[in-house]
């Protein structure tokens, strides 16, 4: 089998896949996507883990209302978990740049109802 026939092509995610479930404390889940996640690493990257000029900026940027609800969302669940999962460095390494072009040019995706 040829090195190319091998090799696999993972596709980029388009925001509403889900990327983390995370335990809550009253029972039942969180399902972070990886809209959430790009928030995430735009808030710790960039606006230095503050939530209040994170959820400001994002109405400044394109599809200004769903992000700030995104980030309103993430801003409860972190008061509520004591903090959100940490990111692992490869995965922070892989969708920094992503995370950027999302937050300040992409549209949120949303969940597809199934």
């Amino acid at each position: 089998m040829s090195d190319q026939a091998q090799t696999q092509t993972i596709l980029r995610p388009s925001g509403a896949e889900t990327y983390q479930e995370i335990p809550l404390p009253a029972g039942g889940t969180a399902v972070l996507t990886y809209n959430d996640l790009w928030l995430m690493i735009v808030c710790r990257n960039s606006m230095d883990g503050d939530w209040t000029r994170t959820r400001a900026a994002a109405l400044m940027v394109t599809d200004p209302a769903k992000k700030r609800a995104l980030a309103d969302r993430l801003w409860r669940l972190d008061q509520q978990l004591g903090g959100l999962p940490v990111i692992p460095d490869n995965v922070l390494r892989l969708n920094l740049a992503r995370a950027h072009l999302w937050f300040n040019e992409r549209m949120v995706t949303d969940a597809k109802a199934g």
